[in-house]
């Protein structure tokens, strides 16, 4: 009896001990799988691939929605070769980036690229995804004449103090070339962050979903926005903040119409083929938009109700610079009508004069957080 217990648990030992190392086998063929999956991807630029697919179909289809373009490089890859990443997004109100939520995308081997946005902040009712209005009136190639300007979005701007920079929305009465928008607001200290691209739609594109009121019509709509540049090895080498009217926005109009172009016809995602109609439709017509979005000081968005060719006002995002210095134990800051000229004339974080980054050092903040000053803001209070 005791050789036969012996010889028993020598038995479940020599089994146990088996199924240890056949489980420890297992686990360093995965490694060894999962490792040579992620230089495989690395190497092979699928990664940097995977993150312009994002940063461009994200960027065009969304009203202003710009991706944190630091840390860019980890992109997670499952075993199962799904391609998974999380990003701030963020918008450009004044001379800050504010963060306005985060992006999941994900693309599954020979899958669709999908993602979602996961907006925080305080408001309510916030029309920031969809802030354009494309008027019944311009799809006959007419001009709108019986609506007036709005005034909610102005009323909201007059009570705001001094200090404070925004973004606003607003359509156009009738299609226009991006310069000719940009030439409107020459004559006010702001600028132009993106503007929203008529391409054809409810005219000879027939949208799945759209909304219609008695002002007209809510579409999806591509976005343009200052050009962005990838190598051809799909890596991000420069970026513009704003549009220059001084440069002019014939490069930004071409990377357009080239970023449709890769992104149809390397990515799968959902709308792809009103992508297609569009490319095809601008080609043939150009380039013309039915609306913008412009920030700056609020005193200055105020004076846009001015201009004719503007209507359907809409606020966005609002900083409040004169709030932040408070809450550091400055005196109040009041921004002369002048900021954005000066600013727009003087040594930039992270760019040049005319917006253009080569290096990532812009301020990403968040509507929470209390950032840290420049000396342009400095100088002033403890000079």
């Amino acid at each position: 009896m005791l050789h036969v217990n012996r010889m028993t648990w020598r038995t479940r030992a020599t089994l146990l001990l088996n199924a240890l190392l056949a489980a420890l086998a297992v686990f360093l063929t995965y490694v060894m799988y999962y490792i040579a999956v992620q230089i495989y991807y690395e190497k092979n630029g699928l990664n940097d691939k995977f993150i312009r697919s994002v940063m461009t179909t994200v960027e065009l289809h969304e009203s202003g929605l710009m991706v944190d373009k630091r840390g860019l490089s980890s992109v997670e890859v499952t075993p199962f070769l799904t391609q998974k990443k999380t990003l701030k997004v963020y918008k450009d109100v004044g001379e800050w980036q504010l963060i306005v939520g985060e992006l999941h995308a994900k693309k599954r081997l020979w899958g669709e690229l999908t993602y979602s946005v996961e907006e925080q902040g305080p408001y309510l009712n916030r029309e920031e995804r969809d802030p354009y209005v494309l008027h019944s009136a311009l799809l006959d190639g007419g001009k709108i004449t019986d609506s007036s300007h709005p005034n909610g979005a102005m009323n909201q701007l007059e009570k705001l103090e001094d200090g404070n920079v925004a973004e606003i929305f607003f359509s156009l009465r009738t299609l226009k070339s991006p310069e000719q928008v940009l030439e409107l607001l020459s004559d006010y200290d702001v600028r132009a962050t993106n503007m929203a691209v008529y391409a054809g739609e409810l005219r000879e594109i027939k949208l799945g979903t759209y909304s219609s009121s008695g002002a007209g019509h809510t579409i999806p709509h591509l976005t343009l926005r200052p050009r962005i540049m990838f190598d051809d090895n799909h890596f991000l080498s420069a970026w513009h903040t704003f549009f220059s009217l001084e440069a002019g926005v014939s490069d930004d109009v071409q990377q357009l119409i080239a970023d449709v172009e890769w992104m149809t016809n390397n990515i799968k995602y959902n709308g792809v083929d009103d992508d297609k109609q569009r490319l095809a439709y601008l080609k043939k017509n150009g380039v013309q938009v039915y609306g913008a979005t412009v920030t700056g000081p609020v005193r200055e968005l105020e004076k846009l109700k001015a201009e004719s060719e503007f209507w359907g006002f809409r606020l966005g995002r609002i900083r409040g610079m004169e709030l932040e210095l408070s809450q550091l134990g400055c005196q109040p800051l009041h921004l002369s009508p002048n900021f954005f000229h000066a600013l727009n004339h003087s040594e930039k974080i992270g760019g040049n004069s005319d917006g253009r980054n080569d290096s990532y050092k812009e301020r990403l903040i968040t509507e929470k957080e209390v950032p840290v000053r420049s000396k342009i803001f400095w100088g002033p209070l403890f000079g």
